[in-house]
């Protein structure tokens, strides 16, 4: 009975955290990518090498800065690799704009770092962007990375550093859809990644990219209008933040929570995403 007890007070106490969540944006430039990592939530390595159109996204940044900038806390570009974006400083400066007061991230692998030019770092510097740096267990100057940004007077965080054993994860779909949608909603660890999308906000990016999948495999994993938002039709937070603390439909194919994994290259194999039938 104790044991019940307990599970029951740390669901109660994991759904309260989860509700006053701090809400984040997240702007996809890119499914592109310098690395290719098996099970990848954007699906990068099956993505065609494309690029969010600059319009299309300031149109999503201004809308969402005016109808739920207040509570956005924290917005972010993110990729893929954030900083293959051709129109990336334009991008930086749009974010500022129409989140004038928020933190602001460029999350990035830091591979490309050594080689922006000038008129990036300064962007950065002046507009306080954070560079997120992910680590990843590959041949590369992690340290030389982040002295490089405070030379430039950029302000970096380690979002994640998965140099370490056992610090990946394969997230499977289930593509008979037979999953708990609201189980699966409660033990996302991704809750709270919401992503922009062209015209579309997602409650994260394995939903939002998995057209990559689809086209790739030939699988058929579907969205109808209660997955997402329509930016433009957007008028508060509060729809945000439902979006956000309540099971989608495409819940119901996340198998959760996930198993830990090695890091490794990507085949392209439908089983790095998606478990046997």
């Amino acid at each position: 009975m104790t044991n019940i007890i307990q599970k029951i007070y740390r669901a109660c106490r994991q759904w309260r955290e989860q509700k006053r969540m701090p809400l984040r944006l997240e702007f996809v430039v890119t499914d592109t990518c310098n690395l290719n990592c098996r099970g990848c939530t954007h699906y990068s390595p099956l993505a065609p090498r494309e690029y969010a159109p600059l319009a299309g996204l300031e149109a999503a940044m201004e809308h969402l800065g005016r109808v739920a900038g207040n509570e956005v806390e924290k917005a972010y570009l993110i990729g893929g690799e954030t900083l293959l974006y051709p129109q990336l400083e334009e991008a930086m400066q749009a974010l500022r704009r129409n989140f004038p007061t928020q933190e602001l991230y460029i999350f990035t692998n830091g591979i490309s770092l050594p080689k922006m030019p000038d008129t990036f770092w300064t962007t950065a510097a002046d507009l306080r962007i954070i560079i997120a740096i992910t680590r990843y267990p590959i041949n590369f100057d992690y340290d030389a990375v982040e002295e490089l940004c405070r030379r430039n007077g950029v302000r970096t965080e380690i979002f994640g550093d998965r140099s370490m054993a056992d610090s990946f994860f394969r997230f499977a779909l289930d593509p008979e859809g037979r999953q708990n949608a609201r189980l699966s909603h409660f033990r996302c660890y991704n809750r709270g990644c919401l992503s922009v999308i062209g015209d579309k906000l997602y409650p994260c990016s394995i939903s939002g990219c998995v057209s990559h999948l689809n086209k790739a495999h030939g699988t058929k994993f579907t969205h109808i209008p209660a997955d997402y938002l329509d930016v433009p039709r957007i008028k508060s937070a509060k729809e945000i933040k439902r979006l956000r603390d309540r099971p989608v439909p495409f819940c119901r194919y996340c198998i959760l929570p996930p198993a830990s994994v090695k890091y490794g290259p990507s085949k392209r194999d439908i089983n790095e995403w998606v478990e046997k039938k």
